[in-house]
């Protein structure tokens, strides 16, 4: 037994010994690929700088991939105000509108290929759609979506848009993804309007922005509001009143916690390699006073513990993403609507102005926007 022993402990030295050896041998040839790849890196990064138009000092993408809603569209930055108007139509989508965080991302990286991709009035829901076929539309995207948003959100526009997409996720170096911040109201919003489809004397033909174009903010508001409650007068349709309300607030609590982490792997499926940041959402009522002018900020202080837990989400996301991924904070984002304004779809405009509701960043916002981002990947703005 003794002898036994003494064998037991000496196969377990000999063991350790070679473990340490095995240990130290792959510590060091990891030392040795880490600095054998930052040269390559750097002499890649030095060819591909001379070609770009801003110098890099940091690491270099050159495919870019920027996926969301309205808050990284450059909605109210002048060139997307003048193509809304040459155009004749209040939201436009897709467009690489200068001045966004997106161009100025993809500058401060010397992106050769970039795609902007963002949906004004898109939720966690449409985007998934958007990344995956085989997710369903769900009854926002089939119904209101389309009339809330001037048909840039809706089903057949997204379709159109999914192979480009997809195609420029695989390839991409760098992804943005920054979306969430309509989850919070419009399937509410869009149940409301379902309902009031019921109490209309007359079938609606045009879609919100083209009856506020028509008739004005106020008029809208008021027959839509004269509609939703004509909707109730009548019993037979109570069940399924409540029934889409119900579903719209279980939509508000349960789609945005699912649906970020299913975008997330929904990317990592399309590209694991590729560099992740996931932008947090500001609070669209930042400076927002119950009395005017007081600099109470109260509906900021009384909606920022909602849009922090939020964050906290995706920051969850970022944090368990399996490969490389950056949460971002988007706090104390200048917005044109720098107080209070009615936050409706009828009271949304779509420029610069302060009188309406524009609940998106400003220039310098969107530079703010650009520098967290910048930040977390170590490459200055420029």
């Amino acid at each position: 037994m003794k002898h036994t022993n003494k064998w037991i402990a000496f196969l377990i030295a000999i063991i350790m010994i070679l473990t340490a050896g095995i240990g130290a041998l792959a510590e060091e040839l990891t030392d040795q690929t880490t600095a054998e790849a930052g040269e390559t890196s750097a002499k890649a990064f030095e060819i591909k700088g001379a070609t770009v138009e801003k110098a890099n000092e940091g690491p270099y993408y050159s495919n870019y991939v920027s996926i969301g809603d309205s808050c990284g569209s450059g909605l109210g930055l002048p060139q997307y105000v003048s193509l809304s108007k040459q155009r004749k139509q209040r939201w436009i989508a897709c467009e690489k509108i200068e001045g966004s965080y997106p161009t100025l991302v993809a500058k401060a990286v010397g992106a050769t290929n970039f795609g902007q991709y963002h949906f004004p009035g898109a939720r966690t829901a449409d985007i998934r759609y958007l990344l995956d076929e085989h997710y369903y539309a769900d009854w926002v995207l089939l119904g209101q979506a389309m009339y809330l948003s001037n048909g840039v959100v809706s089903k057949a526009n997204l379709d159109s848009y999914r192979d480009q997409v997809i195609a420029d996720i695989r390839n991409a170096d760098l992804i943005t993804i920054d979306v969430g911040i309509n989850d919070v109201w419009l399937p509410v919003i869009a149940a409301i309007y379902d309902i009031a489809e019921k109490g209309r004397i007359l079938e609606r033909q045009l879609t919100i922005p083209e009856l506020v174009a028509e008739y004005g903010s106020i008029a809208t508001v008021v027959d839509n509001a004269a509609s939703f409650v004509r909707a109730w007068t009548n019993p037979l349709t109570w069940p399924g009143n409540i029934l889409k309300l119900t579903d719209a607030l279980i939509k508000w609590v349960i789609d945005y916690q699912v649906n970020t982490t299913a975008i997330m792997n929904r990317i990592r499926q399309l590209n694991p390699k590729a560099t992740v940041v996931v932008c947090g959402l500001y609070n669209p009522v930042y400076h927002w006073d119950l009395i005017p002018f007081s600099g109470d900020h109260f509906f900021e202080h009384i909606l920022q513990p909602y849009y922090s837990a939020l964050n906290l989400k995706k920051r969850a996301d970022a944090l368990f993403y399996w490969g490389d991924a950056r949460y971002v904070p988007m706090d104390d984002i200048e917005l044109f609507s720098d107080g209070f304004a009615i936050p409706l779809f009828e009271f949304t405009i779509e420029d610069g102005g302060t009188i309406g509701y524009n609940p998106h960043p400003t220039l310098e916002g969107a530079k703010q926007q650009a520098k967290n981002i910048l930040n977390a990947l170590g490459v200055p703005l420029g």
